[in-house]
């Protein structure tokens, strides 16, 4: 693994050519800087232009330019440090060991929307198929510019595994770089990083657009996607209140004594989605439901409901008037949303524009648009799952622990 370094290196001149050069973000806008020195210092790292001493921080280079083929791939390792160190493995016990849901992790997450709407990050439209009428295959992708990085996650679904002894649900995240196209961390997580970034991002709708008065909440869903939405949104918001539905007593039951011993906020659980809703000023859904769950009548004043269950075409939680009727609709992605998300299911109404306004999350973020504005409205944000958010944890989880051995190779120096 790769140790922490102190050298520094001079882009050499190629023959005849001007050197290399590296476009970074400066004030707003790409500059271009040539002749630089690269060093790094305790795992500081920054970019020199020898011309005008000017020092900038290696997270504002947007591209390497003019680098001789046979050799740009050095001189770009040089720029970055561990580009050429062992690739980092993983397995979902060593992350789960290093990644918890912690308020630095979610605003990992959150830093990732806030660079996909400053227009850094290119994200395919994910790919779905069946391998046959049950189990299926997703698989998402981001290339985030700034960062120098892109990821890939192939997650999979097979609905009989339980009966074999073994869980439903499956992935891997690869961490690679966007130069070289090396892989930089293999993360076998098993579906836990994905639940991790899927909870950090209901916390972060909730701090833009849940009510500050917000003090009950209701979690529709007893999985593991519904217990990581709840403890980031205990995190995020002061809450009294917990209230929990689940269509399986038991399970409900469990759920509710599970969640009792995490915060010192009173959980109990309703007999009814109407019943929650009665009592809550926020809500998570966070079921795989095709039908409507919550219904339009039983949505009140002030209220804000985030939609995490629908995530793929036919999926529903959500009654479409809640939609039509709140005075602010907000999702991670306005492609994404429209296809597989709550907002498929008024596509018509948002894109002709005719009575449904959609916001991305990031852009309210990155203070490009408003979040909640008078304590009154209704907002709703619904959540598919974007691949900004598996990159933006993945790099936080790898640094993480390059850190921590790091840290753990001095004490043994020492």
């Amino acid at each position: 693994m790769p140790q922490s370094a102190t050298h520094s290196q001079k882009f050499p001149a190629e023959k005849g050519g001007p050197g290399a050069r590296v476009r970074v973000r400066a004030n707003g806008a790409a500059t271009t800087a040539g002749c630089l020195c690269f060093s790094s210092v305790n795992n500081f790292r920054r970019i020199v232009d020898n011309r005008t001493n000017k020092v900038y921080d290696e997270s504002l280079v947007v591209a390497v330019d003019d680098l001789d083929k046979r050799t740009g791939a050095a001189h770009f390792r040089a720029l970055r440090g561990d580009m050429d160190s062992d690739v980092v493995v993983l397995t979902e016990d060593e992350i789960r060991k290093t990644a918890r849901l912690t308020p630095e992790l979610i605003r990992a997450v959150e830093d990732g929307f806030r660079v996909l709407a400053q227009g850094g990050v290119a994200t395919p439209a994910p790919m779905m198929f069946f391998l046959d009428a049950v189990n299926e295959v997703d698989v998402k992708a981001a290339w985030v510019r700034p960062w120098g990085e892109f990821s890939v996650k192939v997650a999979t679904g097979f609905f009989d595994n339980p009966s074999h002894g073994l869980p439903s649900g499956n992935s891997i995240l690869l961490l690679l770089d966007a130069l070289t196209g090396t892989t930089r961390a293999v993360l076998l997580e098993g579906g836990y990083l994905t639940t991790l970034r899927a909870g950090a991002a209901g916390a972060i709708a909730a701090k833009w657009l849940a009510p500050t008065t917000a003090r009950t909440l209701g979690v529709v869903g007893t999985g593991s996607l519904a217990r990581c939405h709840a403890l980031a949104l205990l995190m995020e918001r002061a809450l009294d209140c917990v209230t929990v539905y689940g269509r399986n007593v038991d399970r409900a039951d469990a759920f509710v004594g599970r969640l009792a011993q995490a915060t010192d906020a009173k959980v109990t659980r309703a007999a009814t989605i109407q019943e929650l809703m009665e009592r809550c000023d926020l809500v998570v859904t966070c079921t795989s439901a095709h039908e409507i769950l919550v219904h339009s009548d039983w949505v009140h004043p002030g209220m804000h409901i985030t939609a995490a269950g629908a995530d793929a075409p036919g999926k529903q939680e959500l009654d479409p008037e809640i939609l039509r009727r709140a005075d602010r609709v907000v999702c991670d992605l306005r492609a994404q949303a429209i296809s597989q998300g709550e907002c498929q299911h008024v596509a018509d109404d948002l894109v002709n524009n005719t009575s449904i306004g959609l916001t991305e999350l990031g852009d309210i973020v990155a203070g490009r648009a408003s979040g909640r504005v008078r304590s009154d409205e209704v907002t709703v944000c619904d959540l598919t799952g974007v691949g900004i958010q598996d990159t933006a944890i993945a790099r936080y989880v790898v640094a993480k622990v390059l850190r921590e051995q790091r840290s753990d190779a001095r004490e043994r120096g020492n």
